[in-house]
């Protein structure tokens, strides 16, 4: 069986979806079983009305070498148009991928661990669905899929300081990891809850990832729940180190001069692991509406747990202050990264008028060599990554300004995109 493959192509007129309805999409929830032809999903939000999310599926034979635009509505003999909406991610694994929160009737914040996959009429469904308890306006959404039968998921409603453990193919929670005393150790001072009640103290929110056996957890201490601001008093990154087989915290490191990994609530990963084992991180530097520090790339590994003191690619000291990286994946032990051109705040980040845009670069983390790749500059597509990996190749997505850009995700397999357009570079 193939699995199912996500990928960016060429995409105009996607106004035209703000008029299009998709009638009878919740009738059809026959899986199919043969994944042979049209096994690759595209998904466009454009965020007119309450169901934002559009899925195409198509067949990579028949539109790999055309180089014209398409209009995905008209083209019904290439692209086949479904509406599960969802959102916040896409992790893919076999017949499946996985979406961290749902958009249908207009409820874009509720998280939950959705898992689709294509039906009879090629149409993409939600097959089966874990739901998470939600008690404020910024859950996390973060999701980490070992194997077929390990993943990783946080539910802060029901337990803000635990991981739970579920196998993705029979959609079962199968444990839960408790980090609360081993957080209590190590800052004994922690204020737990705020005066509303709300959790002061989450994990996984920012990094949730696995290597060597080892389950890698953020642990943030925040000042304010509201915009996830941490304290400018906290001078460090920290990470839990959990051992999967034992489910036991062996420690809680940290790295200096740096609050923050990715974007909360995001859809991009902001950890990769090259071919050696080693695992990357990618610090933004944002600090919501607190003090920032420098983006910058800082790794652990192949056979360790702690931070690498001796490497640090820092954003700041190789293109500018305020210039930051915030998408990042390892293709050949390489690292590619798409960088901003001017300085890149907060406030811009979900600006539809912002004049940013991005570039794209490959670092070899061996000798710290960096190189512009001759790709046309991107809109910042906020919070989302651009970088994609499926049989063997990399592929990259950009847009330009002719399409009224807003924003695109891009995970390992799977890609979403809201009023933009997108290439392939292999």
């Amino acid at each position: 069986m193939k699995s199912i493959q996500y990928l960016c192509l060429i995409i105009t007129s996607l106004f035209l979806l703000q008029s299009c309805e998709v009638e009878n999409l919740d009738n059809d929830n026959t899986p199919r079983d043969d994944f042979s032809f049209n096994n690759y999903v595209l998904a466009v939000e454009e965020a007119s009305n309450s169901d934002i999310t559009r899925f195409f599926t198509f067949e990579m034979t028949r539109v790999r070498n055309n180089t014209e635009p398409y209009e995905l509505l008209s083209e019904e003999s290439l692209f086949t148009n479904s509406d599960p909406s969802t959102s916040a991610g896409h992790h893919s694994i076999g017949k499946y991928f996985f979406a961290m929160a749902k958009d249908k009737k207009g409820m874009s914040s509720t998280p939950g661990i959705y898992r689709m996959s294509l039906n009879m009429s090629d149409r993409v469904f939600i097959d089966q669905s874990l739901n998470l308890r939600k008690n404020n306006l910024f859950p996390s959404r973060k999701l980490c899929i070992v194997d077929r039968s390990l993943g990783f998921y946080y539910n802060e409603g029901l337990s803000p300081q635990s991981i739970y453990m579920f196998n993705p193919y029979t959609m079962l929670t199968t444990g839960v990891i408790d980090l609360k005393d081993a957080i209590m150790k190590f800052r004994p001072e922690a204020k737990w809850l705020d005066e509303s009640g709300n959790n002061m103290v989450r994990t996984g929110s920012l990094v949730l990832d696995e290597k060597g056996g080892k389950l890698y957890v953020s642990v943030v201490f925040l000042e304010t729940v509201g915009f996830n601001i941490i304290a400018d008093s906290e001078t460090n990154f920290y990470l839990a180190v959990v051992d999967i087989e034992t489910k036991t915290v062996e420690k809680i490191i940290s790295y200096p001069n740096t609050r923050t990994v990715g974007f909360f609530v995001s859809e991009n990963n902001p950890t990769t692991k090259d071919e050696y084992g080693d695992m990357y991180l990618c610090s933004w530097g944002w600090n919501q509406f607190g003090t920032p520090t420098d983006s910058k790339i800082f790794r652990i590994k192949r056979g360790e747990t702690d931070f690498d003191s001796d490497w640090e690619f820092n954003i700041a000291t190789h293109f500018g202050a305020g210039r930051i990286a915030q998408s990042i994946i390892s293709y050949n032990n390489k690292i590619y990264l798409h960088i901003s051109t001017i300085k890149y705040t907060f406030s811009d980040s979900d600006s539809a008028g912002t004049k940013i845009e991005m570039e794209y670069y490959e670092l070899n983390p061996q000798d710290m060599s960096v190189r512009k790749l001759n790709i046309p500059s991107s809109d910042p597509s906020a919070r989302m990554s651009v970088f994609n990996i499926f049989d063997d190749k990399l592929y990259i997505r950009y847009s330009s300004e002719q399409y009224t850009i807003r924003k695109t995700i891009c995970t390992r397999q799977s890609i979403q995109t809201r009023r933009t357009a997108c290439s392939i570079f292999v």
